[in-house]
């Protein structure tokens, strides 16, 4: 198997910083292209009125400008990169684009949201799109201090 096409999902936190340090690291190894994708969760209204709509318009406006800081870092080592926001579930979106652009690994993070016993807890967008992706996928664990 030859990975040509790597989709790194962020949500721009310091816990994808670990997840982008992999996909820096495969890309420039292997040679891929890079796709970075950030999948907004919608809000439910049974309408969207003016003022979601801006709410929704300065959203993209600022989560735009982190996606070309993302890029740049990319970009910035010779990476072939692409970028995109898509409203939408995050794990959908995510298992959806990497299915439409015949994406070769999925390199993202995981929150590792724990239970108030300290058990994993299943159902993290992370866990959805590993169960359920159309390719393989690295889930890379930030560490806490």
């Amino acid at each position: 198997m030859k990975i040509e096409s790597i989709l790194f999902p962020t949500d721009f936190s310091q816990k994808s910083s670990a997840a982008r340090e992999h996909a820096l690291y495969l890309a420039e190894a292997l040679g891929a292209k890079v796709h970075i994708l950030h999948a907004i969760e919608p809000l439910e209204y049974e309408t969207l009125d003016e003022e979601i709509r801006e709410f929704y318009g300065n959203l993209e406006k600022l989560l735009g400008e982190k996606m070309a800081d993302e890029k740049k870092v990319f970009g910035d080592k010779g990476i072939n990169v692409d970028t995109e926001i898509i409203i939408g579930q995050r794990w959908r979106v995510i298992n959806n684009f990497a299915n439409e652009k015949e994406t070769d690994i999925i390199v993202m993070g995981s929150h590792g949201f724990k239970t108030e016993t300290g058990e994993v807890s299943v159902g993290t967008t992370s866990h959805k799109v590993m169960f359920t992706a159309p390719c393989p996928v690295l889930i890379v664990r930030h560490e806490n201090g």
